[in-house]
C-alpha cells in the first residue's frame, strides 16, 4: 500500500482562565452525546493536557488544553515556548460569570502580547462560552458581549478577532467556532465549489460536509436562509445529526443514512468512508448533511446526484 505523508500538523491552543470551560468544550466536541455527567464532575486541568486527531489522513490536529489556574498562567507567561508555533488560538470567556471578566481580559491581553512576539498572524477565536439555555438571547447577555467585544477590539487594534457564542449544550456551536478558522487553514476551495454546485443542482438550502470528529470540512448555504433560521432551526438539526453519527461510529446505530421530513423540508444525512493511503489506517468516515424543500422533483434530484457528489468528494479528499 502507498503511504501518504502528513502534510501539516496544527497546534491548536485552548486558553482562558480557570473554569472557562476549555476541557468541557473538548470533551463535548469529541464525545457528542452522553458527556454531561462527565463535564459536570470535572476537576481543574493540571497544567497542560495534550490530545491529537488525524484529519483527512493528511493533517494532525494537536490540541493544547492549557489549565487556567493562576499558578499555571504565571508559568506560561514566563516562557514564550508554550506559545511558539501556534496555528490556531481559541480563547474562552465564561459569559455567565461577570465577576471574572476583568481577570479574563487581563490574561487575554497578556497572551496576546506574547503572540505579538511570536509574530502570530491568524485570527484569535474568542468564544463567549456557557451560552447555555436560559442565558441565550437575553438582554444581559448581549450587553455583556457588546462590552467585552468593544474592550477587546479597542485594546488590540493590531490583532484580528472572530467572536462566537458557544455552549456544550449546542454541539454545532462548538464545531462551528473551531471549524471556522480550520477551514481557512486547509484552503479546501475545491470542496466548497463542489458543494455549491451540488446544492444548486438539487435546489437545496444547504450542504455541509463533516469529518468523523464533527468538524466542518466544507459547507454551502443559500443566501436567502436567514440568520435566525440558521441559529434556531439548522443548529438544532446539526446537533441531532452530530449525535446520531457519533452513535453510528460507536456501533449503536446501524443505518449509515438518515432521512427526515421536518415541516416543509426534506433533510438527509449520509455517511461515507474514504480509504486511507496511510499504512494500517482504517478508512475515514465523513458525513454529508443537506436540506431541500420536500417536493417530489427535489427528491428525484437528490437521488440522481447523490452518488456523483459522494464520488467527487472522495476524489478530492484523497
Amino acid at each position: 500500500m502507498q503511504t501518504k505523508s502528513i502534510l501539516k500538523a496544527f497546534k491548536i491552543v485552548f486558553s482562558g482562565i480557570d473554569n472557562a470551560g476549555k476541557t468541557s468544550y473538548l470533551i463535548a466536541l469529541k464525545e457528542k452525546y452522553g458527556f454531561l455527567d462527565k463535564i459536570l464532575n470535572l476537576k481543574p486541568t493540571k497544567f497542560i493536557e495534550y490530545s491529537s486527531w488525524t484529519l483527512m489522513g493528511k493533517y494532525v490536529l494537536n490540541f493544547w488544553d492549557m489549565g487556567g489556574q493562576k499558578e499555571f498562567r504565571e508559568q506560561y507567561l514566563e516562557n514564550q515556548l508554550y506559545f511558539d508555533d501556534t496555528d490556531i488560538v481559541l480563547y474562552l470567556i465564561d459569559i455567565q460569570d461577570e465577576s471574572s471578566f476583568e481577570e479574563s481580559l487581563n490574561y487575554l491581553f497578556d497572551v496576546l502580547n506574547i503572540y505579538r512576539k511570536t509574530n502570530y498572524k491568524n485570527e484569535i477565536i474568542v468564544c463567549f462560552h456557557k451560552y447555555d439555555p436560559g442565558h441565550k438571547d437575553t438582554k444581559v447577555f448581549w450587553e455583556r458581549k457588546k462590552t467585552l467585544v468593544e474592550n477587546i477590539i479597542d485594546a488590540n487594534p493590531d490583532m484580528k478577532f472572530q467572536f462566537f457564542n458557544t455552549s456544550c449544550y449546542n454541539l454545532y456551536s462548538l464545531t462551528n467556532a473551531l471549524s471556522y478558522v480550520l477551514k481557512k487553514q486547509l484552503k479546501m476551495g475545491s470542496l466548497d465549489r463542489k458543494l455549491r454546485e451540488f446544492t444548486k443542482k438539487i435546489s437545496g438550502d444547504y450542504a455541509i460536509l463533516f469529518s468523523s470528529q464533527g468538524l466542518i470540512i466544507s459547507d454551502y448555504f443559500e443566501i436567502d436562509i436567514s440568520t435566525y433560521e440558521i441559529n434556531s432551526v439548522i443548529f438544532k438539526k446539526m446537533n441531532d445529526d452530530l449525535a446520531y453519527f457519533q452513535k453510528y461510529l460507536d456501533g449503536e446505530m446501524k443505518n449509515d443514512e438518515k432521512t427526515e421530513v421536518v415541516d416543509q423540508y426534506l433533510t438527509l444525512v449520509k455517511n461515507f468512508s474514504v480509504e486511507s493511503l496511510i499504512d494500517d489506517e482504517k478508512p475515514e468516515n465523513y458525513f454529508l448533511s443537506l436540506r431541500s424543500l420536500n417536493k417530489e422533483e427535489n427528491k428525484a434530484l437528490i437521488q440522481a446526484n447523490l452518488p456523483t457528489i459522494l464520488k467527487e468528494l472522495k476524489a478530492i479528499i484523497i
